[in-house]
C-alpha cells in the first residue's frame, strides 16, 4: 500500500483523541492514565471528512487473532479521502493490545477474560474491565455509529454474519439493523443481552448507550483470507455509504434475521469429529457430530436442538467437557434466503 498524500496530522493521545481539522487524517497512539492500563499503547487513526457528519467508530481486534477483521479495518482506514467524505471516521484496529503479538485466542493474557463480555466496562475492575470501560468512553460513547469487526479465532470456523442488539429502543434497534442490512453479510443476529446469555458486547453496550451498532464477523480458524478480509471492506464502506460518511448510494441487501442462536456443548472430553459444515441448513434432531475417546468409542452424539443453520463450528479436534463444539442459528418462519457466498 502506498503513503496517503492527504494533509496528515500526527498526534498521541491521552485517555481520549481530538478530532482533526477538516480534511485531514490524524494518526497516533492512544494511551489511559489508569495504573492496568499503563505502558500499553493503542494505534489509531482519525479521518474528517470536509464537511459536517456522523461520527463512527471502526474497531477490530477485541480478539486480536481475528485477521481478516484487523486487515480489513486498517485498508478500509487507509482508502479514506477525507476531501470526499463527511464526518469523521475513528479507527482503532487492535482493542486487546496484550493479546496480539502473543496471538491468545478468545481471552484477555493479563487476566483470562472475554472482554467482549465485559462491555462497557467497570474502572474498577480487573484489565479486561478496565480496558473496556476505557475504550468505551474514549472511542465508543462519543459515536454516532459503532461497527465493530470479528471473525473465527484460532479454533473457530464459522459463515459469515453479523450481530446487532435488541435494547428495547425500537429506532436505535432499526438503525442496527439497517447497519446490518448495509453491511451485506448473509445472517443478522439479533442479540437479546440477558443474565445468563450473551451479554456485555460492544454492540449490546452501544445500543443501550443509544447508539446503532453492530458486530460483523468473517473468517475462520485465524487465517488471513483474502475473500473474508474483502467483505470486511466492501461491508464497512457500503456502511459508510448508508451513514452518508462516504459518497453514493449504498447497496440494501437481502439477510436473514436469526432470531435464536443455540451453543451445543460437549458433555464428554475427547475427539470432536463434525458432519455438518458452515452454512449447512439442518433440522430438528440431526446428527451435528460425535465426540469419540482416544481408543476410537464414539461416547456422545450432539444433535440440533431446532431448524436452523450452522454459522460456528470448533474447528480442532481436541475438544474439553463442556467445549464450545457448534452453533445453530435458529431462522425466523418468514425468513429470506441469503445469497451465498
Amino acid at each position: 500500500m502506498t503513503e496517503p498524500t492527504f494533509p496528515r496530522d500526527d498526534a498521541d493521545a491521552l485517555d481520549g483523541i481530538e478530532i482533526p481539522a477538516p480534511g485531514t487524517v490524524r494518526r497516533g497512539t492512544l494511551r489511559f492514565s489508569h495504573p492496568l492500563l499503563a505502558g500499553y499503547a493503542w494505534p489509531y487513526t482519525v479521518v474528517r471528512g470536509v464537511e459536517d457528519g456522523p461520527r463512527v467508530a471502526l474497531i477490530s481486534g477485541v480478539h486480536p487473532a481475528e485477521y481478516p477483521a484487523i486487515e480489513g479495518n486498517i485498508r478500509v482506514t487507509r482508502s479514506l479521502d477525507p476531501s470526499a467524505m463527511r464526518g469523521v471516521v475513528v479507527s482503532l484496529p487492535i482493542i486487546d493490545v496484550p493479546a496480539f503479538l502473543p496471538r491468545t485466542p478468545f481471552v484477555s493474557p493479563i487476566d483470562g477474560k472475554n472482554p467482549n463480555r465485559f462491555f462497557p466496562g467497570d474502572p474498577e475492575g480487573t484489565f479486561s474491565e478496565v480496558m473496556a470501560d476505557a475504550i468505551f468512553r474514549a472511542i465508543i460513547a462519543p459515536s454516532d455509529a459503532l461497527l465493530d469487526l470479528h471473525g473465527g479465532d484460532m479454533v473457530e470456523a464459522l459463515y459469515p454474519f453479523s450481530v446487532f442488539s435488541l435494547s428495547g429502543n425500537d429506532e436505535v434497534d432499526a438503525q442496527s439493523w439497517a447497519l446490518c442490512e448495509a453491511f451485506g453479510l448473509p445472517y443478522a443476529v439479533a442479540s437479546r443481552p440477558q443474565p445468563g446469555g450473551l451479554a456485555g458486547t460492544t454492540c449490546d453496550a452501544a445500543a443501550a448507550a443509544g447508539i446503532p451498532s453492530l458486530i460483523a464477523e468473517a473468517g475462520s480458524s485465524g487465517l488471513l483470507t483474502e475473500p473474508e478480509t474483502r467483505m470486511m471492506v466492501d461491508g464497512v464502506r457500503n456502511a459508510l455509504r448508508h451513514l452518508g460518511v462516504l459518497p453514493g448510494d449504498a447497496t440494501v441487501n437481502t439477510i436473514t434475521r436469526v432470531d435464536q442462536f443455540t451453543w451445543i456443548r460437549s458433555p464428554e472430553e475427547g475427539m470432536w469429529y463434525p458432519l455438518v459444515a458452515t452454512g449447512d441448513k439442518v433440522k430438528a434432531g440431526q446428527s451435528l457430530g460425535r465426540i469419540g475417546n482416544l481408543y476410537g468409542d464414539t461416547l456422545t452424539e450432539l444433535t440440533s436442538p431446532h431448524d436452523g443453520v450452522i454459522l460456528f463450528i470448533t474447528s480442532a479436534a481436541a475438544m474439553p467437557k463442556d467445549g464450545l463444539a457448534i452453533s445453530v442459528g435458529g431462522i425466523q418462519a418468514d425468513h429470506r434466503e441469503p445469497r451465498r457466498i
